[in-house]
This record gives C-alpha cells, structure tokens and sequence, in this order.
C-alpha cells in the first residue's frame, strides 16, 4: 500500500508557474483532469459563507459576488471561479495569497460566470473577490464588499 503511494506522488510532477490572464471557461464535468493517481480539491471558506452550489461549490455572501475554486493535481492548475454579481460591474478584484506568499490584489475582467486558471504551486492559497464599477475621471472605483475567503489547498 505504501509502495503504490509512493508510485503515485512520484508520477506527478511539480510546476510552478507563472499567473495566466483571466478567462472565461465552461464549468467542469465530473471527471476533467482525473486520470489513475490523479484528484481533484475543492475550495472552501473556513471563516463561513453561503453555499450557491455548483460544480465546484461557490461561495458567496449578501451583495457580493461568489467564489469557487478546484485545483487539478496532475495537470498541477487551479481554476478560480467568480461572477454573479453584474450590477453595472466593469471588473472584479482578487485578492490572493500564494503558498507562503502575502496578499496579492489583481484585477480581472467582467462577465456572467467567469474563470481563471493558473498554474498551482505546492501549497495553501486563499482568495477573496469583490465586483467594481470602474470611476470616471479622477474617481474611485465603486466595489462591493469582499466574497467570503476561500481556502484552497494545492498539495
């Protein structure tokens, strides 16, 4: 049993990689990226929120949009859902911490039912989203409040 382990984490390789640009992607079925010694892990957020469902659940709070995530052991990717919330938004920001990271904030663009992929380092993510409505000129952008914070565990 222990030898048959072994096999598996040796089989699939670590990549760290560098942030691809946002994306939109169809949601995912019930055996992408699962191959023999393969998993798939879903986000949570430890701190509550309210599950919408989904595939994977996504997680929101009142006026806010939803998050979701799944990492995908052998291709060594995470998929970041978010959307819902398209009351004039112009964009989303995401704030994100990386595996023994600080948090990050990016921005990323509009849509129904959006998705980001990017390649996974080996560790513990956390994410958090809120949808904006770009100012005009010399104006801050208006945003809702932060999603709930989603957990996303990459080992």
């Amino acid at each position: 049993m222990v030898r048959r382990a072994a096999t598996v984490a040796a089989s699939c390789a670590v990549a760290v990689g560098v942030m691809t640009a946002p994306g939109a992607g169809a949601a995912p079925t019930a055996t992408e990226g699962v191959t023999q010694g393969c998993y798939q892990r879903d986000g949570y957020p430890p701190g509550g929120g309210r599950n919408i469902g989904g595939y994977p659940a996504k997680y929101k709070w009142d006026f806010t949009p939803y998050i979701g995530a799944r990492y995908y052991s052998c291709g060594r990717y995470v998929k970041l859902y978010y959307g819902g919330y398209s009351t004039n938004t112009t964009h989303y920001n995401v704030r994100w911490a990386p595996p023994g990271g600080s948090w990050r904030q990016s921005e990323l663009r509009a849509g129904a039912d959006m998705v980001w992929t990017f390649d996974a380092a080996y560790g513990d993510y956390n994410f958090s989203v809120q949808a904006c409505n770009r100012g005009g000129t010399f104006e801050r952008s208006r945003c809702t409040n932060w999603s709930p914070q989603l957990y996303l565990n990459t080992r």
